[in-house]
C-alpha cells in the first residue's frame, strides 16, 4: 500500500491503465512484463499498447514531505496540451533488429478526466475516457506523442468503458476473452 496507494502518480497511472484495459476486456494475465514490446498480447496474438494521462499528476498535488500542495495555481490544460507519449520505440526484446516505430496493432489511450483533484478516483469508470486507434492511424500521425485534441479529431473517442469493449467486439477482437469482459457496474465486484 505504501508505494502503490496513489494511482495519480504518472508511473502508477500507466500500470493501472494496463490493468484496467485487461480487466475491461476480460483478458487473463499472470504478470506484467514491463519491457515487452506491447503492453497486452492476446492469446490470438493481437498486440495492444496502453497509454494513460490525466489533468492531475501527484507532483502537482503533494509536496515532497507528503503534505497537500496548493494546486490552485495549476490550470487545467486544454486538449492540445494533454499528451500521450512514448509511442515510438525500438525493439525491447532483442529478438529482432528493427528501426524505431510503432510496435502494436492497436493503441488504447486512457484519459482520467476528473478536473477536481478532491474528486479524483481511479476506480470510478465514469471519470475515464478511452480512445482506440489502429497502427495505421498512428503511422498516418507519425509522431512520438499524440494530443487528446488529435485523438478527438481522428474520431478515436471518447469512449466509455462499455463502448471500448463494444468497439473491440465490433472489430472481432473479443474472441480471446468471450464471456469474460465486464460492464461498468460489474467493475469492482
Amino acid at each position: 500500500m505504501w508505494a502503490f496507494a496513489d494511482p495519480c502518480n504518472d508511473a502508477l497511472k500507466g500500470i493501472f491503465a494496463e490493468w484496467l484495459v485487461l480487466r475491461l476486456l476480460g483478458l487473463k494475465s499472470d504478470r506484467r512484463i514491463s519491457w515487452a514490446n506491447s503492453d497486452i498480447i492476446t492469446p490470438s496474438g493481437n498486440r495492444i499498447e496502453v497509454k494513460s494521462s490525466s489533468y492531475w499528476q501527484d507532483w502537482k498535488l503533494y509536496r515532497e514531505d507528503g503534505s497537500e500542495a496548493d494546486y490552485s495555481r495549476f490550470l487545467i490544460q486544454p486538449d492540445n496540451k494533454v499528451r500521450f507519449s512514448g509511442l515510438i520505440a525500438g525493439d525491447a526484446t532483442g529478438d529482432e533488429i528493427r528501426e524505431k516505430g510503432y510496435k502494436s496493432s492497436l493503441y488504447v489511450f486512457c484519459f482520467q478526466r476528473e478536473t477536481d483533484p478532491r474528486q479524483w478516483d481511479a476506480l470510478d469508470l465514469g471519470q475515464w475516457e478511452f480512445y482506440l486507434t489502429t497502427i495505421e492511424q498512428m503511422e498516418a500521425h507519425a509522431a512520438r506523442s499524440i494530443s487528446l485534441k488529435r485523438l478527438k479529431e481522428i474520431h478515436a473517442g471518447p469512449l466509455s468503458a462499455d463502448e471500448l469493449v463494444t468497439r473491440f467486439d465490433e472489430m472481432g477482437l473479443l474472441e480471446d476473452c468471450r464471456g469474460n469482459s465486464i460492464s461498468d457496474d460489474q467493475f469492482l465486484r
